[in-house]
């Protein structure tokens, strides 16, 4: 009997890849994508999938990059937002990480600046329901009766 055959590839974490940028295409613009992307030509703008997004070794990008997920083997400039990023080996990325993992390879080139934003907040919540023992990023302790005692200088004989 014949049927409907679905037309969506598979990628290897399971989700439904529905949108190819291919080797040879340059797209401009705003795109926003249910489910995962991969990118084999160029991309400039805005993109944000529910899913993953890939760069593959002949994937550029430069763009603001939003998804669950992030793999980078091409060329990145721009911003980046996800719950995980991944520089490959062959990744080259200049830009902004605001991301909760970020996973760097031997090879792979990072030239910006990471904020792991979850584990800021973390931090900052833990310190507030904390009795003081783990420092906040200012280094002040919430309270003072955990503050280290300053003693004075000890003065030396014949001085």
């Amino acid at each position: 009997m014949l049927g409907k055959k679905d037309s969506a590839a598979v990628n290897g974490g399971g989700q439904t890849l529905n949108t190819i940028i291919g080797r040879g295409t340059v797209f401009e613009g705003v795109m926003k994508v249910d489910n995962s992307v991969r990118i084999d030509g160029v991309f400039k703008g805005e993109l944000t999938c529910s899913g993953t997004l890939t760069i593959s070794q002949s994937g550029e990008a430069y763009a603001h990059l939003e998804g669950r997920d992030i793999y980078v083997n091409g060329i990145v400039r721009g911003t980046v937002r996800a719950e995980k990023v991944r520089l490959d080996s062959q990744a080259r990325f200049i830009g902004d990480v605001y991301a909760s993992a970020l996973s760097v390879s031997e090879g792979a080139v990072f030239h910006g600046s990471c904020s792991m934003e979850s584990a800021a907040s973390e931090v900052e919540d833990s310190t507030a329901n904390d009795n003081g023992s783990v420092l906040r990023m200012d280094s002040k302790r919430k309270d003072d009766k955990h503050q280290p005692k300053i003693e004075p200088e000890a003065r030396i004989a014949g001085s």
